[in-house]
């Protein structure tokens, strides 16, 4: 990486994946964790690189539209499996990718990547 990206690990429910943050670290990233919809909302005052949104259930859905606006950079949700009219429903809320559990490090890593990538070249210098 040219530069550590900042990354928010963004819990709808009452708890997130846990495992991720140190992966995150691990790869280089900068972390940071909001647990609980107002938790989430309050840190979007800060600026991230992209946004992994732990969505544990139909229940939440409500909250990606309004995370999508008040928030200018890449989102990834991690969602249930097995759950098509909610994997497209995400996407349609502002979701720019959808990862189903139980899902593999390396290619939600990936899928990361691509999207810092696409947003690297759309910011400004």
């Amino acid at each position: 990486m040219a530069f550590s990206y900042i990354i928010l690990v963004a819990g709808l429910g009452n708890q997130i994946e846990e495992f991720l943050v140190p992966i995150l670290i691990g790869q280089g990233y900068t972390v940071r964790t909001a647990i609980g919809p107002e938790a989430v909302f309050a840190s979007l005052d800060e600026w991230y690189d992209l946004v992994l949104v732990d969505l544990p259930s139909k229940d939440e859905l409500g909250h990606l539209r309004s995370l999508h606006d008040l928030c200018a950079c890449a989102m990834i949700v991690i969602g249930p499996p097995c759950n098509n009219k909610l994997l497209v429903a995400a996407l349609e809320q502002g979701a720019d990718d959808y990862v189903q559990r139980p899902f593999r490090a390396d290619e939600l890593m990936a899928r990361m990547r691509a999207q810092l990538r696409r947003a690297q070249r759309t910011r400004p210098s």
